[in-house]
């Protein structure tokens, strides 16, 4: 990508939601001038989604032009990482509003990732999604339905494709180093803690925080703080096994050159 020209880049491909990770940022920028910047919205600004502001922030491409999350204080620390200049949201249809903003950063618990997406897309964005790309496999097709019909970009956190390590270990097996592979099989050990997220009762949500834009398409139900450890609930999410499963199963697959596996079986042990 070093000598292509991002815009022109940007203007000519069109990319799936499940195409493999791909750097589109040269570290060779020295000075860009503002007008030429791209400019960037993080919607989801937890976790990931700071460590992702953070990143994209390092390069000079790249203006962080607004922040978005329904829990004040996410946006606000977002907010100072982005050097105090970007806008706030708690609607993230605001930000794809903007023309200036011409890619997104979706971050939020994975129920959000399909319809965020889709919106952006059509409102003509370009999109770095967190993994897992959706949280069913309907959700997952109209994604890429809506890239390729609006002719955008959308890239998935799969960051584990970065990772020398895992470079060098799929190079040894393509090169059949290690012989001929036959079977492969990939496991996650997780215990949250000692005592779990515990069961606390029902209460009223934080007012620093829109639970009803929290939900979105997810179910209504009366605000709990373990939901927020969203992971565990399949309202938004499909637990580790589409958490760290999609890492783990994807560097096999690309190490096996294979598109997808042709069957699958989860076994999950509670104790």
């Amino acid at each position: 990508m070093d000598n292509m020209d991002r815009r022109d880049f940007l203007k000519g491909s069109a990319w799936g939601a499940a195409a493999p990770v791909m750097t589109a940022l040269s570290e060779n920028v020295q000075q860009v001038a503002p007008a030429d910047r791209i400019g960037v919205g993080v919607i989801g600004c937890g976790g990931m989604g700071q460590m992702n502001l953070v990143d994209f922030q390092r390069n000079p491409e790249v203006e962080i032009a607004a922040v978005c999350d329904v829990f004040q204080p996410n946006a606000e620390r977002a907010r100072q990482q982005a050097g105090g200049k970007a806008q706030i949201y708690g609607d993230y249809r605001r930000v794809l509003d903007r023309k200036d903003i011409q890619a997104v950063i979706i971050a939020t618990p994975d129920h959000w990732h399909p319809l965020m997406t889709v919106d952006a897309c059509n409102a003509g964005k370009d999109v770095y999604v967190e993994k897992p790309v959706s949280y069913c496999i309907r959700e997952g097709r109209l994604m890429v339905e809506a890239a390729r019909r609006n002719r955008r970009i959308v890239q998935v956190g799969i960051q584990q494709r970065s990772g020398t390590h895992f470079q060098r270990a799929v190079k040894a097996v393509q090169e059949g180093r290690i012989g001929t592979v036959h079977y492969t099989q990939c496991w996650n050990h997780y215990q949250s803690s000692p005592s779990g997220v515990g069961n606390p009762p029902d209460a009223d949500p934080p007012a620093n925080l829109d639970w009803d834009s929290w939900l979105g398409p997810a179910p209504k139900v009366p605000y709990n703080p373990a939901r927020r450890n969203f992971r565990i609930f399949f309202d938004y999410a499909g637990g580790q096994l589409t958490d760290w499963g999609t890492h783990l199963i994807d560097i096999v697959l690309w190490a096996m050159n294979a598109k997808a596996p042709l069957r699958g079986r989860a076994k999950i042990s509670l104790h």
